[in-house]
């Protein structure tokens, strides 16, 4: 169960890109800012996007995070079509 709140943001044009049965990645830097729990916010993240856009996801998805704290983390997901990419807009 994840600590925080996590939001996946309105995006900006449909698109036709699927999310399913491609290869997920992370970069260093999401690892190393989520930690042990980066791994459940990019599947909770996933399923965001499937419910959300389930017939028209665009190639660009964008969350935000908020810790119990309050203190908000912004990140992507990138599909480039063989695989996903979860990484924070600073790592573009």
């Amino acid at each position: 169960m994840l600590k925080g709140k996590l939001v996946i943001k309105k995006q900006e044009e449909d698109g036709n890109y699927k999310f399913v049965g491609v290869k997920s990645y992370m970069t260093c830097g999401f690892k190393n800012t989520f930690g042990d729990d980066a791994e459940l916010i990019a599947s909770v993240a996933l399923d965001l996007i499937l419910t959300t856009y389930p017939d028209n996801a665009d190639y660009l998805q964008s969350f935000v995070y908020t810790y119990p704290n309050e203190q908000e983390v912004k990140f992507w997901c990138i599909n480039d079509v063989d695989h996903i990419t979860f990484l924070l807009p600073s790592e573009y």
